[in-house]
């Protein structure tokens, strides 16, 4: 069996108490938002919405709460498919439908039912999105059980996507400025000038974008290498991304760079993981080397034929049965940023 024939193995346990009170706050705002619009819309009273609505958020994240401590691996069912935390979104995405609805259709809703709406669409967001990093955390752990091959701080090589980003949005801030100032709105030129001003300083003096300094950031991410493919560890998420979506592991003067495949079709090199080179030396050939033991644990030998003694281990294989079915956890994951 190849290293691309590979199926990752899950080993699930129970839900943790985390995991089962997040469960139970977004089910209790999802089911609190659709009861406030449509008391809303019935004409109820503002101190009968206020006696009412705390008791059913009570209720329903008490009963969520339950129901996630018996659905046993709910979470990583959640985290391995995309579509299924997508769908955590949902009742979200129908409230903020209905506060927009008057500027789509001919329908008369009141700023009172507007503004409740609003602020629980808004909770609802929030709450989705922490079960969606929850999950995905879980279903990655899931898969990553053992001890990794190797792992180092992750210092991305050159610009990366949050920065092109960042740039883009300063971009827009200078733009709309010299809109507005050109439009007689004297405030426009600070709006400009505060633009041109951050991107200056981030781009310039120490901790820039073209700086290295390893010690500089506080709790940097990691990336691990394990026998399911490479984990993008942070703080409060990790990323997963499949030995398959790799195509080649290479060292230039500058960088180490994991050659990604998107959606298993895709390359770019926006889509490399791209690693400063600087901040993994002296130890960069052997990382190399154990990137490539591990993801060529059937022939365990180095791209250039020499026999892999030494360097760091290569876990064995689990014998748990349980495998990946769902094909979207396989093409999983975003660029780190």
């Amino acid at each position: 069996m190849t290293a691309h024939e590979r199926r990752a193995t899950l080993e699930i346990s129970d839900p943790d108490i985390s995991f089962q009170a997040g469960f139970g706050f977004y089910l209790g705002v999802a089911v609190t938002g659709i009861a406030a619009a449509v008391g809303t819309a019935a004409g109820a009273a503002t101190a009968t919405l206020l006696g009412i609505l705390p008791s059913v958020v009570t209720c329903v994240a008490i009963l969520g709460h339950i129901l996630a401590k018996r659905a046993y691996g709910l979470p990583e069912r959640i985290g391995r498919s995309r579509w299924r935390r997508l769908a955590c979104y949902l009742p979200a995405v129908a409230l903020t439908a209905l506060v927009a609805a008057p500027a789509v259709v001919a329908v008369d809703l009141s700023a009172r039912f507007q503004l409740v709406v609003g602020v629980f669409a808004l909770l609802t967001a929030v709450s989705a999105y922490g079960l969606d990093r929850m999950s995905r955390n879980r279903y990655v752990a899931a898969l990553t059980p053992e001890e990794s091959a190797a792992n180092w701080e992750y210092h991305p090589a050159g610009i990366s996507p949050g920065e092109c980003i960042f740039v883009a949005i300063m971009g827009l801030v200078v733009v709309f400025g010299l809109i507005s100032a050109a439009a007689g709105n004297g405030q426009g030129l600070i709006w400009a000038f505060y633009g041109i001003l951050i991107f200056l300083t981030s781009h310039r003096g120490p901790g820039s974008w073209n700086e290295l300094d390893p010690g500089d950031r506080w709790n940097p991410p990691e990336l691990r290498a394990h026998e399911a493919g490479l984990v993008h560890k942070r703080p409060f998420a990790r990323k997963f991304i499949p030995w398959n979506a790799i195509t080649d592991v290479r060292l230039t003067d500058d960088e180490l760079v994991l050659e990604r495949r998107w959606f298993g079709r895709f390359t770019s090199r926006w889509l490399d993981v791209r690693c400063d080179r600087e901040a993994i030396e002296p130890d960069a050939e052997s990382l190399r080397d154990a990137l490539d033991r591990v993801r060529r644990p059937e022939t365990n030998q180095l791209r250039d034929g020499r026999a892999a003694d030494g360097g760091a281990s290569v876990p064995e294989r689990s014998t748990a049965t349980e495998t990946t079915a769902d094909p979207d956890a396989a093409a999983e994951l975003e660029t780190p940023e």
